[in-house]
């Protein structure tokens, strides 16, 4: 062989190497998507459907000063921006998109040097020494699905982040109106504590020139003991939902959080429940468990591939000493070998398992997807009725029961100061209207409760209309 043989071997060998490096190195399509949504993605910015609340500022490592106007958005962006649960669920989302690398990674190739230590004499002169390389290749498809499968599994790490962040914003609702509720709820009782400290003096008052009694100043002293004892607990109770929310938008403990005055708005969803019910069915937290199935499907793929060959190529060089006789031709030519090898693929049954198991976990994912929707419908269907609920509830209040009792208590509080009337038919209407003011408030909370978890079982804004 002479050698430009010799070498045009040798050239054609690397470029078939070179060849299926390529076919096996290449970025699929969705890898290259998985890849660019997560560059684009700072941590601490809300799911798609949110984008609105706006981009988090570059993070410094360290928590920022909490500087909240005291709305409920204000605490939202506060919250994906500093939330450590959401930024560990970014984080598993981060090592995903390294694993797309990871499973197209070549296996390593194999350098080895031989010494004759009993030289191999031929023509040209005996050979000393030998150096090759190698470098394995498993079939195009085996990497690519692999590829396909992690790329796959990015994207339901991404869709976890996406969930976590949806749910973070659910809780930061409820902990935001359940704190609401105890500062309107101390405004009432601390108005009826006042009211009732007036009727107490008019009453001690009247004891003092023989027009009243010592029961009905006890009665009312006794109520006056109770709002205290209730106003004690609403500091406990306000203690332990700013700790709630303080921990949901992830502050540091003791820090102010104030909280608007303004009651939430009285919404209802101006789309139908088919709408709502479809939107849930595409919630994060269901297509995670869909792109889950569909990459164990992939992992099943590429599991297949291991049933079809594999290729080695190689080449030696060889290196010649001087032949022992003068003048032969090529004296001391070195030699080339190249090497194409095959792997046979024997082990069918182990092939067989591993796109079993592949297909056994789809399945498990693809059961999880089906349970999800099932909860979804089920909490959608809960939360329509409690929102319901709440519309009819705060309408019967504001409306009806409540004008009604303040009516009452002005008729009796007003008769009971002119001696018409007993000190506890006015306690027991100071009692009805502050039960029904309390009301009023709950149901409001209860309604931006349920308003909330009802935008994070849909997973995006829903166009409301209001409640009239």
């Amino acid at each position: 062989m002479t050698q430009s043989r010799r070498r045009g071997g040798v050239s054609r060998l690397a470029g078939l190497a070179l060849a299926l490096a390529s076919v096996t190195g290449c970025v699929t399509t969705l890898e290259e998507s998985a890849g660019s949504e997560f560059a684009t993605t700072p941590p601490g910015t809300p799911p798609p459907a949110y984008r609105d609340l706006g981009t988090p500022p570059p993070r410094s490592g360290q928590r920022s000063p909490l500087a909240i106007d005291g709305s409920l958005d204000a605490y939202t962006r506060r919250a994906l921006e500093q939330s450590p649960a959401l930024r560990a669920q970014y984080e598993e989302w981060r090592a995903s998109t390294y694993e797309m690398k990871q499973s197209r990674r070549l296996p390593e190739p194999t350098v080895s040097y031989s010494y004759f230590v009993s030289a191999v004499e031929t023509r040209v002169g005996p050979q000393r020494h030998r150096v090759g390389i190698a470098q394995t290749f498993p079939w195009p498809t085996r990497l690519a699905r692999a590829a396909d499968a992690a790329s796959l599994a990015s994207r339901s790490a991404q869709r976890r982040y996406e969930a976590e962040a949806l749910e973070l914003m659910r809780r930061v609702a409820e902990a935001y109106w359940r704190l609401w509720l105890v500062e309107r709820s101390r405004e009432v009782q601390r108005d009826q504590l006042k009211l009732l400290e007036q009727v107490s003096g008019s009453a001690q008052a009247r004891l003092e020139v023989g027009q009243g009694s010592l029961a009905d100043l006890s009665q009312i002293n006794l109520n006056l003991s109770r709002i205290a004892d209730t106003l004690a607990g609403l500091d406990e109770s306000e203690r332990q939902a700013r700790a709630e929310l303080i921990a949901a938008i992830g502050a540091e403990s003791g820090m102010r959080t104030p909280i608007s005055a303004q009651p939430p708005p009285l919404l209802r969803p101006a789309e139908s429940v088919a709408d709502l019910r479809q939107a849930a069915f595409e919630h994060p937290r269901v297509q995670s468990m869909a792109h889950l199935a569909e990459a164990e499907t992939q992992r099943g793929r590429a599991a297949a591939a291991e049933r079809y060959p594999g290729f080695t190529l190689g080449a030696d060089y060889i290196v010649t000493g001087a032949a022992r006789m003068d003048g032969v031709e090529d004296s001391g030519k070195d030699a080339v070998t190249v090497m194409l090898g095959v792997k046979v693929p024997i082990w069918g049954g182990v092939y067989g398992a591993e796109q079993a198991e592949a297909g056994a976990r789809s399945a498990m994912f693809r059961a999880r997807e089906e349970a999800t929707k099932d909860m979804a419908a089920a909490d959608l269907e809960r939360s329509l009725s409690q929102l319901d609920d709440s519309i009819r509830r705060v309408k019967l209040y504001r409306h009806t029961v409540l004008p009604q009792a303040e009516a009452v208590y002005g008729s009796v509080l007003g008769g009971y100061q002119a001696s018409e009337s007993t000190v506890s038919a006015m306690l027991a209407a100071q009692r009805d209207l502050l039960e029904l003011q309390l009301g009023l408030y709950r149901s409001q909370s209860e309604h931006a409760l349920a308003w909330a978890r009802l935008e994070a079982i849909v997973g995006r804004p829903i166009r409301a209309a209001e409640a009239k």
